[in-house]
């Protein structure tokens, strides 16, 4: 599973950097210092903090969930910010487009490390979601990793049957997710 989600990364990659060099957005070059802006999403409280009730008695088993659900959020916010930005591949490449980008391979990690926890706890479904949502709408992320993470929102959305028909993704990045290989 690793190795077509790794496939499928390389590939989308491979094209989107051949095909879609365009002038860096001036605005985008001005603030390549700048933090990562997490966009707004559909799904409330993108990488929020899960709220409990003050006072109330947690079974054990309902705080090992909870501490759970916190550390995928908190390897989740951390993933988040390694993903390829377009500005860093850009200065990194140099001209040569014959090879995939070492940030590239990192996100095909990441997604398949996501994909291997929510397999293995369901609950962790929306988690992922809203980190899929997230990275789907952020345009600072390179075209064939928001590509990936369309088609993972799309897949396991269906999966769980949840409604992320409101998140707006781009047209261009739907049609380049939607060639990807489905999840089963």
């Amino acid at each position: 599973m690793k190795k077509t989600i790794l496939f499928t990364v390389l590939i989308v990659a491979f094209g989107t950097l051949v095909f879609s060099q365009r002038k860096p957005n001036e605005k985008a070059a001005k603030n390549s210092e700048a933090p990562l802006a997490l966009p707004n999403s559909v799904i409330p409280e993108l990488m929020g903090a899960a709220r409990t009730k003050r006072g109330t008695n947690l079974s054990t088993a309902e705080l090992a969930v909870l501490e759970e659900n916190k550390k995928f959020r908190s390897y989740l916010e951390n993933s988040y910010i390694q993903l390829p930005l377009i500005e860093n591949i850009r200065m990194t490449k140099d001209g040569n487009f014959h090879h995939v980008p070492t940030e590239v391979i990192g996100s095909s990690e990441i997604f398949g490390e996501i994909a291997d926890r929510i397999k293995a706890n369901p609950s962790l479904t929306r988690e992922a979601l809203r980190f899929y949502s997230a990275c789907a709408v952020n345009e600072q992320l390179i075209t064939s990793v928001r590509a990936v993470c369309t088609r993972n929102l799309k897949d396991w959305a269906k999966i769980a049957r949840i409604d992320v028909s409101k998140v707006e993704i781009p047209d261009d990045i739907i049609r380049i997710a939607d060639v990807l290989p489905h999840r089963n």
